[in-house]
C-alpha cells in the first residue's frame, strides 16, 4: 500500500517563560491509502499541532513531514500550499459556516474561490449535498440547520476536490451522540466510497473504535492504543 501521509522525528515546542514545553517528541506516523486512523489524548497533549503538523498548516521546529512522497520542508511556500489543496481536505472542530449564505453557497463559495467557474460551483456544490442527504436543505442558512447537518456540510466543503486524506481535529466535539455518529457516518462513507485516509482526533473512545488505527499521544509521545 503506498503511503500517503508520512512523519518522520517530528518534534515541536514552545516556551512558557523560561521553561519549555515540549509538544511532540521523535514522533512518527505513517498512513497509508485509505486508512482510518484515530489520534486520542487529553485536552492540551498535542492533538490539534499534529494535525495542524500533518496538514501542512504548521511547521515542526525539526522531522519531515512527507504528503504523497513529496517532502514539505523542501518546498516553497506556494508549492505546499498546492500540495495541500490538492491532497488535503481538513475539518475543523468550528464548522466555519457563513451564517449569511445557505448551505448551497457555503459551498459553492468555497468552489469558487478554489477556481472553479460559477456554473461547474453551483452544479458541484448540490452534487456534493447529496453526498451527505442535505441537498433538500439547501437553501437553509447555518442558523435553520442543526450542529449535525451543519457539520455534515463543513465536510463536503472539505472534500470538494477528491483529496488523498481528510485530516479532522474533534470534528464531533461540539455535537450530541446522535449527530457525532451521523458525522462520523459520512465520513467513513466518503472514505470507503472514494478510497480516502482519514485522521482524525476525537475524546470519544467508541468513535475511536470505528476507525482501522488508534494511537494514544501522552507526553509528547505517539503510542499505538492497546486496551
Amino acid at each position: 500500500m503506498s503511503e500517503i501521509l508520512t512523519l518522520k522525528n517530528i518534534n515541536q515546542y514552545f516556551f512558557q517563560g523560561k521553561n519549555k514545553v515540549e509538544v511532540l517528541k521523535n514522533l512518527n506516523l505513517s498512513i497509508s491509502k485509505a486508512s482510518k486512523i484515530a489520534i486520542i489524548g487529553s485536552s492540551g497533549s498535542g492533538k490539534s499541532s499534529l494535525l495542524n503538523i500533518a496538514s501542512l498548516l504548521q511547521s515542526p521546529i525539526s522531522g519531515d513531514v512527507f504528503i504523497m512522497g513529496k517532502n514539505a520542508a523542501r518546498l516553497k511556500d506556494s508549492e505546499k500550499s498546492f500540495l495541500r489543496k490538492k491532497n488535503i481536505g481538513y475539518i475543523h472542530q468550528q464548522n466555519s459556516l457563513l451564517m449569511e449564505f445557505n448551505a448551497h453557497e457555503n459551498i459553492y463559495l468555497t468552489l469558487l474561490l478554489n477556481g472553479f467557474n460559477t456554473s461547474y460551483a453551483k452544479e458541484k456544490a448540490l452534487e456534493l449535498l447529496k453526498i451527505v442527504n442535505l441537498d433538500n436543505r439547501a437553501l437553509h442558512k447555518p442558523s435553520a440547520l442543526s450542529g449535525g447537518e451543519q457539520q455534515r456540510i463543513a465536510i463536503v466543503r472539505a472534500i470538494y476536490n477528491s483529496p488523498e486524506i481528510i485530516i479532522a481535529d474533534e470534528p464531533t466535539g461540539n455535537l450530541d451522540k446522535v449527530n457525532s455518529y451521523k458525522v462520523i457516518d459520512e465520513l467513513i462513507k466518503i472514505s470507503n466510497i472514494n478510497s480516502t485516509s482519514l485522521l482524525l482526533a476525537t475524546h470519544d473512545m467508541a468513535i475511536a473504535k470505528q476507525m482501522d488505527k488508534i494511537y494514544q499521544l501522552n507526553d509528547g509521545l505517539l503510542l499505538e492504543y492497546k486496551e
